[in-house]
């Protein structure tokens, strides 16, 4: 029963957008590593296809207005290989800045969530 309330569709959700924002992070951060490197080529930082196929086979709304179910796009970012492009400090610095707020927001709702769950257990608002 514990753990149908702590793992719910929408904190394994939560969870999930977590761990492909930290992904992000980490490539975006390496891109910013190897801004001067000659022949470095950047690594694409795009995982909202991921994220998208997570959104939409997990969880089940009451209403089509809730989650939209729209078709996963493909990426319009470099990807490594031939056709990438050199590392841009200030492209790269507006994703970091980008990434960090959606991954904040998701920790922020995570927390609300573990919040009402408590204060339901406790009956107390913190």
């Amino acid at each position: 029963m514990i753990n149908k309330i702590f793992e719910s569709n929408q904190s394994r959700l939560i969870k999930r957008a977590l761990d492909v924002y930290q992904k992000q992070h980490e490539a975006i951060s390496k891109n910013v590593a190897n801004t001067n490197s000659k022949g470095y080529k950047r690594i694409n930082t795009d995982f909202s296809h991921e994220l998208e196929v997570a959104k939409t086979s997990r969880i089940k709304t009451s209403d089509s207005r809730h989650i939209s179910r729209g078709i996963p796009q493909e990426s319009s970012g470099p990807v490594n290989g031939e056709n990438s492009k050199s590392v841009d400090l200030t492209e790269e610095m507006a994703h970091l800045a980008e990434n960090q707020i959606k991954y904040e927001f998701a920790t922020r709702i995570l927390n609300r969530m573990y919040r009402g769950i408590s204060t339901s257990i406790t009956g107390r608002i913190r």
